[in-house]
Formats: structure tokens, C-alpha cells, sequence
């Protein structure tokens, strides 16, 4: 018996968590993950408050300047009056408003003692009379060798563009060619960087992008490859464009930023690219008829409402200060009826009311979903522990195949409702799984498997615990039977 256990996981390739969803941003960012799994260690080292959405806020930034330049994203009536005679001037206020703001992100991002060095070696570079010298300086620095010098090198190059900006602007007019100018020098900056270079359409960041909802999750893990990989890339597109108009608002003075118009820009033309997706990409990969007939509407749907929005609300930015608001409102609206449309055609039926979306990105149905697994988690670690402990060798290798099988349930939903900061000892432990020889063999690797379970118990209670106390879950008490009966789903027959 203990024989035919040892062999049924050798079938597939052991899981770490988050794997599926690793895989696929790994493959939209290509050639690039090596560096990003630097910048993902130094962002674990960043010292601030919400510093994954300091970063998300400062790449899209880079993302909207980039575009912002691309006149097939601006709203511009040509028709009124001809581009080559048109002054640009709002639009070079759009851009010094975003660029000041990524400015500001940028200093909170950059270690204090790190930076002021590194202004100081500034200094002292402008003061050098040896040009061998002052050159060897500039070289270094234009290396990029680690995350911190690649955003202050950014920083610094918008410092720079800022102060061109806010002299450009005091000119009677700006036209076209000035415009693209400081747009060509704007892209050279941001394509450039090592490090902070934005993600392109379609392409993913584990420190930001997720599928905020356990219903999607659950109904995304169900379905095969060829289904499941396309779907969660439609989706998790139409959650990064959310995520975009959470910026286009009022600030505490009571009025939007200038800066909204280019996240807007930056909506439009990614939802030019979340277009093509679907219907060139999305629609030929999967099989079924009606899977096909939804990726086409949505398709259809975003494009027309998009049109829509930027011919009747955003033709009048300038004239209507509510129209940033407007436009926001109607994406918003546009994007979630997407998301809507999406899971019923994964699954008809499966939702349904004026509060669809409400319901499937419920926080308290995350919350309680977490919690759940979690204690359950701790509780299948100690089960395993226990019987890794005995002298029994099928009863231990049942109970680690238990607890591997609760593993890949974990990861394909729970595991994305964790928070950033988390997710580092929880990679770690995963790990220990995947390099475990299996069947593990000897009484010394059963043992030290035993006390890794055994460590790892406090992470999962503090998790536990501090899932409990958030918002969402105030005056719900832990239902007890509803966990103890999914951790006897997974609990070896031996240890029930």
C-alpha cells in the first residue's frame, strides 16, 4: 500500500504556491524576470506604508506619461481646429502634474540615507574638473546596478524634465512639434530604465495585479488549461483597468487632478489593447461555442462603449471640469459589466442582480474564505506533524500527500487573497515541498519535514489572526463545523 501512495504523486510536477499565476506573469514579462525578481526583493526591504500601491501608482504614471504622448490616446478634435496649429499647453500641464506626483512617489520609495548619498555624489560630480573622472561617475550611475539607482536615476531625469516643462509652459504657445519633442524625451527616459520600465498591455506584476474575488478564483481554478490561462488574462486585465480609475477623483482641495486625464489616456489605450486581446487572441484559444460568442461581445462591448465615452465625455475636458469624473464613472460601469459577463460565461447562472459585480468581489466573502483556510491550514500541519512523527512510514506518507493535496486548494484562491507582505514565508515554506525527495525516505528527513511543519504553525496563526480583525469581518463569529468539515476533506484517513 505504502508503495502505490509513494508513486500517485510522481504523476505531476510538485506545485509551489501561487505557481499557475507566477507562470503567467513570468511569460508576459519574457526576458525580463530575472531583474524583476530583484526589484521584488528590494520592494520587500521598502520601509513604508502601502508600498505595493506606491509602486503600482508610480508605474502607471510612467505607463499614462508614455502614452499620453501617442495622440491616438489623447481625445483631440482635429476637426475643430488642425493639430499643426493647435497649442498644447493643457497637455504639457497634464504631464508636469504627473510627472510631479511620480516624483514625489519616487522620493518615498528611495531608502533616506541611500538618497541623500546619492544627491550628495551628485554634488560632488558637478564640482569634478577632471572629465575622466566626472565621466567615470556618470558611467556608474547610468549602469543601474540595483533597483535604488535605476529609480533614482528616473527620478532625477524627471526632476530635469519638470523644470523644462514649467519653462516651456511660460511660452505663448506650444505647439505639435514641441509637444512630441518633450514626449520623445520623456519615452527615452521611461523605455530606458532597467528596472522601472513599465509593463506593457498584458503584462503582470506579482506585487499588484490580482483577481480580487474567491468566486472568480474558484471558477477559474475549475476549468481546463486551454480555458483557464486566457480567462485569467482577460480578467485580470479588466481588474488593472479598475484599479487605473481608482486614481481619477477628487483630492482633498475638492478638485480632480490634472493628472487624471492622463490615467485616462492610459484606460483608453489599454482598452484598445484588452480589445485585440479578446478577440484575436482570446477567442481563437478556447473551445467552446459559447466561451468564443462572449470573448467576441466583449470585444464588441468594450470597444463601442469606449468609443463612446471619448466622443460624447471626454471631447470636453477642457470645458467641462466634471468630465474626468464622468469618464471614470462610465468605464467603471463598462469594465465591471465585463467581469460580470465573463463569469457567466464561464459558469451560467452562477451570478446574478443589479449587484453582480458587488457579489463577486465581496470583502467579507474573501475575508471569511482566507480565515477558513488558514485555520484549517494550521490544522493539517499539525495533523502531518504528528504523523511524520510516528514510526508508521504509509500513515506518514498518506498524511503528506493530504497535506499536499490541501496545498494546491490553497494556492489556487487563498492564496491570492493574502497581502503582499505575506507571501514571502509562505514561498518559503512551499518550497521545502517541492524539494522534499518523495517518497521521503529515512526517519531524519521525516523528522526534519516534521519541524518544518511544526515552525510554521505561529505564520499561520498570526495570519489567522490578523485576517480576523480586519473590517469585513467585525461581528462575524468563525464558523467552527463549516472549517472542521473542509479540513476533513483533506485530513488522511488515518488521522480522522
Amino acid at each position: 500500500m505504502s508503495q502505490v501512495r509513494a508513486k500517485e504523486p510522481a504523476k505531476t510536477t510538485p506545485r509551489v504556491a501561487r505557481d499557475f499565476y507566477a507562470d503567467l506573469m513570468r511569460t508576459s514579462q519574457s526576458s525580463r524576470t530575472g531583474l524583476l525578481a530583484e526589484r521584488e526583493r528590494w520592494l520587500r526591504g521598502v520601509n513604508i506604508e502601502g508600498r505595493e500601491e506606491q509602486l503600482f501608482e508610480f508605474e502607471m504614471l510612467l505607463r499614462g506619461v508614455e502614452r499620453y504622448f501617442n495622440l491616438h490616446n489623447v481625445v483631440v478634435d482635429a476637426q475643430e481646429r488642425p493639430l499643426v496649429t493647435r497649442d498644447f499647453h493643457e497637455e504639457l500641464e497634464d504631464v508636469r502634474d504627473a510627472i510631479h506626483r511620480a516624483i514625489r512617489i519616487g522620493r518615498r520609495l528611495l531608502d533616506p540615507d541611500s538618497d541623500s548619498k546619492r544627491v550628495f555624489r551628485k554634488y560632488v560630480e558637478t564640482q569634478l574638473a577632471d572629465d575622466r573622472v566626472r565621466r567615470a561617475f556618470i558611467e556608474e550611475e547610468l549602469h543601474q546596478e540595483t533597483p535604488q539607482e535605476s529609480l533614482f536615476v528616473l527620478r532625477e531625469a524627471f526632476d530635469s524634465l519638470r523644470n523644462l516643462i514649467d519653462h516651456l509652459l511660460k511660452l505663448p504657445v506650444c505647439n505639435l512639434a514641441l509637444f512630441s519633442d518633450v514626449g520623445n524625451l520623456a519615452l527615452r527616459e521611461i523605455v530606458l530604465n532597467r528596472y522601472f520600465r513599465p509593463f506593457r498591455p498584458l503584462e503582470f506584476r506579482i506585487e499588484y495585479d490580482r483577481i480580487r474575488s474567491a468566486r472568480i478564483l474558484d471558477l477559474l481554478a475549475s476549468q481546463p488549461q486551454d480555458v483557464r490561462a486566457p480567462f485569467t488574462t482577460g480578467v485580470l486585465a479588466l481588474f488593472r483597468l479598475l484599479h487605473y480609475l481608482s486614481y481619477v477623483g477628487r483630492e482633498s482641495d475638492d478638485s480632480i487632478p490634472r493628472r487624471a486625464r492622463v490615467v485616462l489616456a492610459l484606460v483608453r489605450s489599454e482598452a484598445v489593447s484588452l480589445v485585440g486581446f479578446f478577440r484575436n487572441e482570446l477567442a481563437t484559444q478556447v473551445g467552446p461555442k459559447r466561451l468564443k460568442a462572449a470573448s467576441l461581445r466583449a470585444a464588441r462591448d468594450i470597444a463601442k462603449e469606449t468609443n463612446r465615452i471619448a466622443r460624447e465625455v471626454l471631447v470636453d475636458l477642457e470645458g467641462t471640469p466634471d468630465a474626468p469624473a464622468d469618464a471614470a464613472t462610465a468605464f467603471i460601469a463598462l469594465f465591471r459589466a465585463q467581469v460580470v459577463a465573463l463569469v457567466e460565461a464561464i459558469d451560467p447562472g452562477a451570478i446574478s442582480g443589479e449587484d453582480a459585480f458587488q457579489q463577486l468581489v465581496s470583502q467579507e466573502a474573501m475575508a471569511g474564505r482566507l480565515r477558513k483556510d488558514l485555520w484549517v491550514f494550521g490544522q493539517l500541519c499539525r495533523a502531518t506533524e504528528l504523523a511524520l512523527r510516528t514510526e508508521d512510514v504509509p500513515a506518514a506518507e498518506s498524511a503528506l500527500t493530504s497535506f499536499k493535496s490541501f496545498l494546491s486548494y490553497f494556492q489556487d484562491v487563498s492564496y491570492q487573497l493574502l497581502r503582499y507582505s505575506d507571501y514571502e514565508p509562505f514561498d518559503r515554506f512551499s518550497a521545502l515541498l517541492v524539494e522534499l525527495p518523495w517518497p521521503p525516505e529515512g526517519p531524519s528527513i521525516r523528522q526534519r519535514l516534521a519541524e518544518d511543519l511544526r515552525q510554521f504553525v505561529p505564520t499561520l496563526e498570526h495570519a489567522f489572526t490578523s485576517v480576523s480583525r480586519r473590517v469585513a469581518l467585525q461581528g462575524r463569529t468563525f464558523d467552527r463545523k463549516e472549517a472542521e468539515a473542509l479540513r476533513d476533506r483533506f485530513l488522511a484517513p488515518a488521522n480522522r
